[in-house]
């Protein structure tokens, strides 16, 4: 039967659910973006105008809303929307913030004895300044509230960047020793209580070829990760999702709706888990969540009233592999930058325009500074499906188009 679903967001992320369940269900989107209004019922409500969004729902009959949008999940909108006895598939503010708040996060794992990085956590700048004179190179710094990072060699570097970007008194900074290895994403949906995993995936975060230059949200990913083990996802299981979920029950806030890892597999072997994910990175997006076989809706359903624990065993998954590649443009002039090559694309491929892409006077989606295009391809291979991803890549055209070339390079014959 189909379902009325309100999907809060507008990012990559937001759009390859949508994209998913919209095959089902009659899908709506808020807020809207010219690449999404174009396929999907899209609104103009605010990401945190939770009593608007409350309004909507109640007087269209959405059967279920999913937050995708973090600053949606800085808001008490689950609480709100549970005490309406409405279905929401989300985790509460303060499950959620374990995810939003990297310095929170990172105290977390240190608690719960779960291999991390070295790390500071500061608040004042000449505290940074003083802790960074004595490290050992390289070292990451980060905020507490956002998803950059940045990789330095120098205490030269770093001074220049602290001083430039943390004038804000008010916001955490996180000091970090950079681990060396493969950097990876692996989920789980969960109750709170239980979780089953839905996947993982291999990320190529850096922007350069070879792993080189400024750190990214992601400029590539395969999925699954073929480097995974299935006693190295156990121990993921059973050593960092299982005594973050008792964690946060514990702390009276069961964490419900698809939570991940930020981890890193060493050279040894050994995995570094970085932080949190509230849902599933843009990077992964679709090729975590096409793979579930079983219906999203009715899944999700089961932990929203709380027979996920009892009547769901495990999550049956395709036989196939994915790759996903961000198309960036370089072109900082921002002008006849117009996108072309989109109509060639087969129709099983995915593909996503980065919100901050809109439509000219003409109608035409014009390329900006940054990221421009996700698209993603599957196959019965790693090989194949990469093949595949680089095939299609080569139909988009604009000024300033940029790919890393080498993404699962390895696999490529």
């Amino acid at each position: 039967m189909q379902k009325k679903i309100l999907i809060i967001g507008n990012d990559i992320n937001a759009v390859a659910l949508a994209t998913l369940l919209a095959k089902k269900h009659d899908v709506f989107m808020t807020p809207s973006s010219d690449f999404a209004k174009d396929f999907f019922n899209c609104l103009d409500i605010r990401e945190d105008n939770v009593s608007e969004i409350l309004e909507f729902v109640l007087e269209t009959g959405i059967d279920m809303t999913i937050p995708v949008s973090e600053l949606t999940l800085k808001t008490d909108i689950v609480e709100i929307f549970n005490r309406n006895n409405l279905n929401i598939f989300a985790p509460n503010f303060d499950a959620a913030i374990l995810a939003l708040d990297k310095a929170y996060a990172k105290k977390v794992l240190y608690k719960l004895r779960i291999s991390t990085p070295r790390f500071g956590i500061f608040e004042k700048q000449n505290m940074v300044l003083d802790y960074i004179k004595n490290l050992k190179n390289p070292f990451v710094i980060k905020s507490d509230d956002s998803n950059s990072s940045v990789v330095f060699n120098s205490y030269k570097q770093a001074k220049n960047y602290v001083d430039f970007n943390y004038i804000d008194k008010n916001k955490k900074i996180i000091i970090e020793d950079y681990v060396y290895g493969i950097p990876f994403s692996f989920y789980v949906i969960t109750d709170g209580y239980k979780a089953l995993p839905i996947g993982s995936s291999l990320n190529y975060k850096q922007k350069l070829e070879g792993d080189g230059g400024q750190l990214t949200s992601g400029m590539g990913a395969c999925s699954p990760n073929y480097k995974l083990s299935f006693e190295q996802e156990e121990f993921l299981m059973n050593s960092v999702i299982y005594p973050t979920l008792d964690f946060l029950e514990i702390e009276g806030s069961p964490y419900l709706g698809i939570l991940g890892l930020n981890c890193i597999m060493e050279n040894d072997g050994n995995i570094s888990v970085l932080g949190y994910y509230p849902f599933v990175q843009n990077l992964d997006a679709y090729p975590i969540l096409e793979m579930i076989q079983d219906d999203l809706y009715t899944l999700f359903k089961s932990c929203i009233i709380g027979v996920f624990s009892d009547e769901v065993d495990s999550i049956n998954l395709k036989d196939k592999f994915s790759s996903t590649l961000v198309i960036h443009c370089n072109n900082k002039e921002n002008n006849e930058n117009i996108i072309d090559g989109i109509e060639l694309l087969e129709d099983e491929t995915f593909f996503a325009y980065s919100p901050k892409i809109s439509k000219n006077k003409y109608l035409e989606f014009e390329a900006t500074n940054g990221e421009v295009l996700f698209i993603s391809t599957s196959a019965p291979s790693v090989t194949s499906a990469v093949k595949k991803l680089y095939n299609e890549v080569e139909n988009i055209n604009f000024k300033g188009k940029y790919i890393r070339k080498d993404i699962c390079k390895l696999n490529i014959s």
